[in-house]
């Protein structure tokens, strides 16, 4: 037989043994269903958590985003301007760096719009005069909403010009928003590094019973000279198998309560005339999370088998 002849015969029985090892760990998380069912739910639970604020977190970056296209400075002119100084004082906005737009509503406009809105459209024909000045609507620049500071210190510029009576640059809202998401973020973290270390735990747990249960095989298998790796091979199949049934099972939970979520801020934005779709997992993502989960299955096997390599 030539090297390459023995080489492939090496690599079929290479394979053969690990298809026939990997066979044989399923078979065993399969004949303790129960057992197998309580470790996955752990594993699951324990990376559905942070996975779930993880979401929040995202979803909470892009209503964030949309709202800082939303933030604007209401400048409300005084009422002796001529047309000319109003265009005037329009054309000077707009020309200004940190203004990403301008929108000017007369007086009259507004009063239209008020009475729609309010519906006092009746009361109001009976006004001698409108009550309401012109107003300058604008649109700050990325850069300005992201620096409260800034945007403070925009607004007061503003508002010193001698054709503006006052304004109004409510951003408290949208602070209060980004604390919100960075307080999911900080969750996701702190609560997945301890969960993490739960899993490592649980899978550990498990590998040391199925050991201590299959003792006395060890211990015949090394009389008769197998190796470590031998041993542990079918082991080490466990830990893998229910790292990803256990990610996958993750991902399920995740994709329930994010779900459950969807409908409940669905009801809420209804009621303000908002529809808001909540973004979920992509593959890539829900592929780490399988990945991470396999590894720290792994890992926790292998801890688990070094403390009993002397059997």
């Amino acid at each position: 037989m030539s090297d390459s002849n023995r080489k492939a015969v090496g690599r079929e029985k290479f394979i053969l043994n690990h298809w026939n090892v990997f066979k044989r760990s399923l078979r065993s998380l399969l004949a303790s269903p129960f057992r197998t069912f309580l470790t996955l739910s752990v594993i699951a639970v324990s990376l559905a958590v942070p996975m779930t604020f993880y979401v929040l977190y995202l979803n909470a970056l892009t209503v964030t985003s949309k709202l800082n296209d939303s933030c604007q400075i209401s400048l409300y002119l005084k009422r002796d301007l001529t047309a000319e100084q109003t265009r005037a004082f329009v054309d000077a906005i707009s020309t200004e760096p940190d203004v990403k737009n301008v929108r000017y509503i007369s007086k009259e406009e507004g009063l239209i719009e008020f009475s729609k809105v309010s519906g006092f459209a009746e009361p109001i024909k009976y006004l001698a005069d409108n009550p309401l000045p012109d107003v300058l609507v604008v649109t700050p620049s990325e850069n300005i909403v992201a620096d409260q500071n800034v945007a403070e210190e925009m607004l007061e510029r503003l508002i010193s010009r001698s054709e503006v009576e006052q304004g109004k640059f409510d951003l408290m809202w949208v602070k209060r928003l980004k604390g919100i998401a960075n307080l999911m973020r900080n969750l996701a973290i702190s609560l997945g590094v301890m969960l993490l270390a739960g899993v490592i735990l649980t899978v550990a747990n498990t590998v040391r019973i199925n050991v201590m249960y299959h003792r006395d095989e060890i211990k015949i298998m090394k009389f008769f000279g197998a190796t470590d790796s031998f041993i542990a091979r079918p082991y080490i199949y466990s830990g893998v198998l229910m790292g990803f049934f256990g990610g996958l099972l993750a991902w399920w939970v995740n994709e329930f309560f994010v779900m459950c979520a969807s409908y409940i801020i669905n009801e809420l934005a209804e009621l303000y005339g908002e529809k808001y779709e909540m973004s979920l997992l992509s593959f890539a993502e829900t592929s780490a999370i399988v990945l991470i989960s396999i590894l720290l299955s792994v890992i926790a096997t292998k801890i688990s088998l070094s403390r009993f390599s002397n059997l």
